[in-house]
């Protein structure tokens, strides 16, 4: 079942048959009692809106008459809007949600900055404590222990020193 939105003029003049403290409170059980019966549903959501309007001059002066848009969806569920509010609040929503894009992504860059500057830093303190090192002194001019040279002859003893050959 589609979507079914019509726009009506709720009249209500029968609240003020009510005492004065309880005319707002009785203005919006008539306005759900008119959507639950013209548009043939099983439950009514008031907007924002049309409450505030009924509520606006305080609970003892409802309007006489609203001109709503009401909208049934596919769950049997009726919502009354005023003609363009719905409008309004999804405008009033891609603001907000541009708005947050837009701290978003600026709080990415700040955050890529931080970073950078944190990597320069960190570059430029190694490159002070390798400036700061003196170089490998002599170590590296000092050949390693000498290569053993080719066989010496063992020392001769005496005793074999005086034997002819």
């Amino acid at each position: 079942m589609a979507n079914l939105e019509r726009i009506y003029t709720i009249p209500l003049k029968d609240a003020y048959e009510h005492p004065r403290q309880k005319r707002g409170k009785r203005a919006v059980k008539l306005v759900q009692a008119f959507a639950l019966r013209h548009m043939k549903a099983e439950d009514v959501r008031i907007s924002e809106g049309v409450n505030s309007l009924i509520l606006r001059d305080g609970i003892q002066k409802p309007p006489r008459r609203i001109k709503v848009r009401m909208v049934k969806g596919e769950d049997a569920l009726v919502r009354v809007w005023l003609i363009g509010e719905e409008e309004k609040i999804k405008a009033a929503a891609d603001t907000k949600k541009k708005a947050e894009d837009e701290k978003k992504k600026k709080t990415d860059e700040a955050k890529k900055a931080a970073d950078a500057k944190k990597a320069e830093e960190k570059k430029a303190e190694e490159a002070k404590k390798a400036a700061a090192k003196p170089a490998a002194p002599a170590q590296a001019a000092k050949p390693a222990s000498p290569a053993p040279a080719a066989k010496t002859a063992a020392p001769v003893s005496a005793a074999q020193a005086e034997k002819p050959k």
